[in-house]
């Protein structure tokens, strides 16, 4: 099992450096897009709502083709059929995209009307659904790239990618002065690059290749999940639809400018960690030790991203005020606390919810995800009226805690797993603690405040050890890593080792 983690956080740190880019690539275009001179704060609230929008239209396109792929590959039975189920997938996706396109394009006047209330931003509206059409079609690659552990190849296309959205980004809106159009012209000619670019890895990972009985069982499989996508984006977009519909724009914008901060913590931490540990966990299907390994997983990812929850709140005042030009931004601060730890029950339900996945029961995920939607969208309708954003954020932190909640009963009974739960719940409160102080400490001035915030950080394993959180194996670990890398003199033979690690075989 060691060797397995040590696999899952080599491809995590690959994975990680590629999703850090991505946020450092959001991050420089915040001061251009709160910058007065080229949009103002209602705009910022409208590229809040065509960005989720966005991420509603790829989800409604992927059909849950990229999970039933992934559960498929590697079922032993059809090890030999694997270039023709992927062909399978690719060539549903793409012809799911097309009609997508073709059907939702003329209409886009009425989805502007609806979303923005106005039609004339209709060619805006036409450049996403393009580009979430060409971005369902390359999660399929992307997702061929990940089940074959190419983390190095999926990294250098999304680098590519990244680089190529932003340079166009920065021209279409600096030189060509095209507003809000620019960004999404720049992310469908971003999209439409990668699918060319690997073009060629596609057909040869490819075989022309229907199967009936293939083809229903994965639709079976994936609609249930399909659903539960939905569901789950209308979950995490739902907030801002609600203050939109109930506030202004620049409740809007303020929201968008806290969530597009703690999300860093989801793109770099969660969805790394999702992305190299996914197909591992379900290879290890009839391992002997799938139950430890999955435990291990909940808490040791729990652990790490506790650490960055911490430091993401306590030090995001001053991120704010970096990288933000205008002050009408700066009152986002106030709800980064709660959205950055309603990540952390993401998280725990991307592991727990795997129980359901190990016993195909994949319908309950969809019930879960429809009742934490609705509950999200009452809650949002109770509390948006009384506390503005505040109560957006405290709507998503109870209804992502609820959706971990009821994702772990229904997959304990499904898949008993030995969570160690107690653990979890001190790292919780006490991250908790630690992340609400900087309320309290953005109140002084400049140098005390940046050494408490440092102080309260690094605090943070010292207290859990008080609590005897660790284990002396875990001590031991802890230990022989620092030794090992704290030595700079032997830091090249040490990244060459994780090259030599490769996983067991099945």
């Amino acid at each position: 099992m060691l060797n397995s983690i040590k696999i899952s956080l080599k491809d995590t740190f690959v994975y990680g450096f590629g999703n850090i880019a991505i946020k450092i690539v959001g991050l420089v275009l915040i001061p251009l897009f709160t910058d007065p001179k080229f949009f103002s704060i209602d705009d910022f609230g409208t590229i809040g709502l065509l960005d989720i929008s966005a991420l509603v239209l790829t989800a409604s396109l992927a059909s849950a083709l990229p999970q039933s792929l992934t559960r498929w590959f590697w079922d032993k039975e059809f090890k030999d059929k694997q270039k023709g189920i992927f062909f399978m997938s690719f060539a549903t996706q793409v012809i799911v995209s097309a009609l997508f396109c073709i059907l939702l394009i003329p209409l886009s006047g009425t989805i502007s009307e609806l979303i923005l209330k106005k039609p004339d931003w209709s060619r805006v509206i036409t450049l996403v659904i393009l580009a979430s059409a060409i971005q369902a079609i390359n999660n399929i690659t992307n997702t061929l790239m990940r089940l074959q552990s190419k983390s190095v190849l999926y990294t250098i296309t999304n680098l590519f990618k990244l680089t190529l959205v932003l340079s166009l980004t920065i021209f279409f809106i600096i030189s060509k002065k095209m507003g809000i159009e620019g960004i999404y012209l720049a992310q469908v000619i971003g999209n439409a690059f990668v699918v060319l670019i690997l073009l060629g890895y596609t057909i040869k990972n490819s075989r022309i290749f229907f199967d009936k009985s293939i083809f229903f069982s994965m639709n079976s499989y994936g609609f249930p999940l399909f659903l539960a996508n939905i569901s789950a984006v209308s979950l995490n977009v739902i907030d801002r639809y609600s203050l939109s519909s109930w506030a202004v724009l620049k409740s809007v914008a303020l929201y968008t400018l806290a969530f597009k901060i703690t999300s860093v913590l989801k793109l770099v931490i969660v969805d790394s960690m999702k992305l190299a540990l996914g197909p591992m966990m379900l290879k290890r299907i009839g391992s002997p030790d799938i139950k430890r390994f999955y435990s291990k997983v909940l808490l040791y990812s729990t652990y790490v991203l506790m650490f960055a929850v911490i430091g993401i709140s306590l030090f995001s005042f001053e991120l704010i005020k970096i990288i933000t030009i205008s002050r009408q931004f700066w009152d986002a601060v106030i709800i980064i606390p709660v959205l950055a730890l309603s990540v952390i029950f993401v998280n725990m339900k991307d592991v727990t919810v795997y129980g359901l996945h190990v016993a195909k029961k994949t319908r309950i995920i969809g019930i879960i995800v429809v009742f934490s939607t609705i509950l999200s969208l009452a809650l949002n309708f109770l509390l948006i009226p009384i506390w503005g954003i505040t109560g957006a954020a405290i709507a998503t932190l109870v209804s992502q805690f609820v959706f971990w909640l009821i994702c772990y009963h229904y997959s304990q009974k499904a898949f008993f797993v030995p969570y160690e739960l107690k653990k979890i719940f001190i790292l919780v409160f006490t991250g908790a603690v630690l992340s609400f102080s900087c309320l309290l400490l953005n109140k002084l001035d400049l140098f005390p405040r940046l050494m408490l915030k440092t102080l309260f950080l690094f605090s943070f394993p010292f207290i859990l050890y008080l609590f005897r959180f660790y284990e002396p194996v875990e001590l031991k670990s802890i230990r022989g890593f620092v030794t090992k890398w704290s030595d700079l003199r032997h830091i090249r033979r040490n990244i060459k080792s994780l090259k030599g690690i490769s996983d067991f075989e099945y």
